[in-house]
């Protein structure tokens, strides 16, 4: 019997896609454990959740391990710990010999693990929350009274943060517990501790290689909501007393994290960022003596952020970071000597092409795993053995892969812009013949990258007959400082003039068959105000899809998360009343009204990045405007893509799909 015809790829298979955003080794290298995240039809919850491999060929799943938000091999053995988030509560616990053991619970977040060198304890972090300050004199309800919540209260420059919410006075502390859970956690540090958030740096939290002192990247700076990238390395003596005493181990300006000890305890390596102001920096590799000392570079003029880092021997590290379009796992040897062993590392978020990676994984004999990913490969667990072999360990995504005839492959090319610039840029082509409808699709961040990576949504648009650009113009990261801080105190404007150089000269390719009278534009986050500034500055596009943009940068800057902080830097450091004319010139709101561009604007009700009052302002201008502009809201929808429901990522795929087909 013929085998069926493949079928098209739909929104509706977002529930069907299977991903990893994490990988652990155990120290002899024989098991793997991988963070899976499946996507839930009945809950429309991403379910997050372990699978095990003790062999590296057979898999199963973790029972009793949803929810799952961090794990970690015990330094010796197959037994592993893990952060468990199930309702209003946190757990950590050990798995050892196929069984949980609870060893500490709590009512607020706990972050990261880190294992003694002997394995006998196990630190982590606890948010610890400060009660309302006096002055408010809370009342108390009378007894069985349902009163309304009361006010919540903040004195920080950054109260909330995207997808984490609103973030209560207080502090995060350190707390260690026996593994084996004879006896309570007990808390380790006091007074301010602020250890970065999520979007700003690198986690850092670790014993020091003989065991005596706790090492973590955090500032002790009561005024941190001003300067949250302000961090260093702290050492805290493990003397048994909460308080113990604290020595800070470095002063960089700028953001210092991942303080990782050398297996021999002679050495410390972490990342820096040398803070000059500019609004993209590189995060350096350092080492220092483990006992204190000078800082050195490990590699200097490399022009690469490093993202994670691990110790493959006792004068060597394992290292990931984003070349152009993709993202390496090398080695590198404490004289700088680099050698790149992959260059299809992945982070788990397989919704867009972004660059990163999760956390890769090295035993004891340079085995490495890591996830890997390609345009057409979502993302399976690799394994590089210590003889240089490298393999895929699962086929996750192989069964839909097979439903639909494969997924689509992205065709790499360069395009050398009117500024100077050789823009790399990707083109993905539907199966039937051209010429074909085409859409610009535009990176956010805006200091970010696309690259050979999987795409969900462009598989989608493919799929429903549209080619799909995408490029990494000026400000993309990955191709060293200069070039991502040519948008420097720029955006929108020098990216947007790369985007139409790269889109004329894929029009003029006969091999893409592309259709000049059907062009479209989208993006999210940076890319939907670059897509706003294209459909006011030119009426080459037939529609656009504008997704969680900033339109106001005067009012961005005083409402979003990182708007004060991160978002002043964009700004060349000018507050919106000291320089309204800039703030005005960038924000796509001044120019509504040469729009005449059909634009289909989303946002998220949850989203404290790009509020939703940025998409509310730009949809009221372009109605007055006469331009035929409708707003589709998102409800309980932060800003991330990968932080929304499965159901509300596949109606804006199956939306945009659906706005476009309308123009088309």
């Amino acid at each position: 019997m013929p085998s069926p015809a493949p079928r098209r790829l739909c929104p509706a298979d977002n529930f069907r896609f299977l991903s990893v955003g994490a990988v652990a080794l155990s120290a002899d290298g024989a098991c793997v454990l991988a963070g899976l995240t499946r996507r839930d039809p009945l809950t429309d919850r991403r379910v997050p959740s372990l699978i095990l491999s003790p062999d590296r060929r057979s898999w199963q799943e973790v029972p009793d391990s949803a929810g799952v938000l961090a794990f970690r091999f015990a330094p010796e053995g197959a037994a592993f710990a893990a952060l468990l988030h199930a309702g209003e509560a946190w757990t950590l616990a050990l798995h050892r010999q196929g069984a949980w053991h609870e060893l500490h619970r709590a009512a607020t977040p706990l972050r990261e693990i880190a294992f003694s060198p002997d394995g006998r304890l196990i630190a982590f972090l606890q948010r610890i929350d400060a009660p309302a300050p006096a002055w408010l004199n809370p009342l108390l309800p009378p007894a069985g009274a349902a009163w309304a919540p009361p006010p919540r209260h903040t004195a920080r420059l950054m109260w909330r943060h995207d997808a984490a919410g609103e973030l209560p006075e207080g502090s995060t502390q350190i707390f260690v517990v026996p593994a084996d859970g004879s006896a309570p956690a007990r808390q380790i540090t006091r007074g301010m501790w602020h250890f970065g958030m999520p979007h700003h740096q690198p986690p850092g939290l670790v014993f020091s290689a003989d065991g005596t002192q706790l090492l973590v990247a955090a500032s002790r700076d009561p005024a941190w909501d001003r300067h949250p990238l302000e961090t260093d390395i702290h050492a805290i003596a493990l003397t048994g007393e909460i308080g113990t005493p604290v020595r800070r181990l470095t002063d960089i300006p700028g953001a210092t994290a991942r303080p990782t000890p050398s297996p021999d305890g002679r050495w410390l390596a972490f990342t820096a960022v040398q803070e000059r102001g500019l609004c993209h920096q590189l995060r350096r590799l350092y080492v220092m003596p483990a006992a204190g000392g000078a800082p050195r570079e490990v590699l200097p003029g490399f022009d690469r952020s490093i993202i994670e880092l691990a110790w493959a021997g006792p004068d060597s590290l394992l290292v990931s970071y984003d070349d152009p379009g993709e993202t390496c796992l090398a080695r590198v040897g404490l004289d700088g000597a680099r050698e790149v062993l992959a260059r299809d590392l992945g982070g788990g978020q397989i919704e867009k092409p972004y660059g990163g990676s999760g956390p890769f994984a090295v035993a004891r004999d340079g085995t490495a795993a890591w996830i890997r990913t390609t345009a057409d490969l979502p993302c399976d667990v690799a394994l590089r053995t210590a003889a240089g072999e490298v393999a895929s360990l699962t086929a996750l995504n192989a069964p839909l892969a097979a439903e639909i005839g494969g997924f689509a492959p992205a065709t790499r090319f360069t395009v050398a812009t009117p500024a100077g610039r050789s823009v790399e840029a990707w083109m993905m082509l539907p199966r039937t013949p051209g010429p074909h409808p085409v859409i610009l699709a535009i990176h956010g961040g805006p200091y970010m990258q696309f690259g050979n990576r999987f795409s969900v949504k462009f598989q989608m648009l493919v799929a429903a007959g549209y080619a799909v650009l995408y490029a990494n113009p000026a400000g993309s990261t990955g191709y060293g400082e200069d070039f991502a801080n040519a948008l420097h105190d720029r955006f929108p404007g020098p990216d947007y003039d790369d985007l139409i150089a790269v889109l004329d000269a894929a029009l003029a390719r006969p091999d893409f068959a592309l259709d000049p009278a059907r062009q479209f534009v989208g993006g999210t986050s940076g890319g939907g105000v670059l897509t706003l500034w294209a459909v006011t500055h030119t009426d080459r596009f037939r529609a656009g899809v504008s997704i969680k943009p900033v339109v106001n940068w005067e009012s961005w800057v005083l409402q979003a998360d990182i708007g004060p902080t991160t978002g002043r830097t964009w700004m060349g450091g000018a507050l919106p009343w000291e320089d309204p004319a800039k703030y005005r010139a960038r924000s796509p709101l001044a120019y509504a009204a040469q729009a005449h561009t059909p634009t289909l604007l989303m946002a998220g009700l949850e989203d404290a990045r790009t509020p939703i009052s940025e998409s509310i302002q730009m949809y009221s201008a372009l109605r007055l405007a006469g331009v035929d502009a409708e707003l589709l809201r998102f409800p309980e929808t932060p800003h991330g893509t990968s932080a929304m429901r499965p159901s509300l990522f596949a109606a804006e795929c199956a939306a945009e799909i659906g706005w476009f087909d309308r123009f088309r």
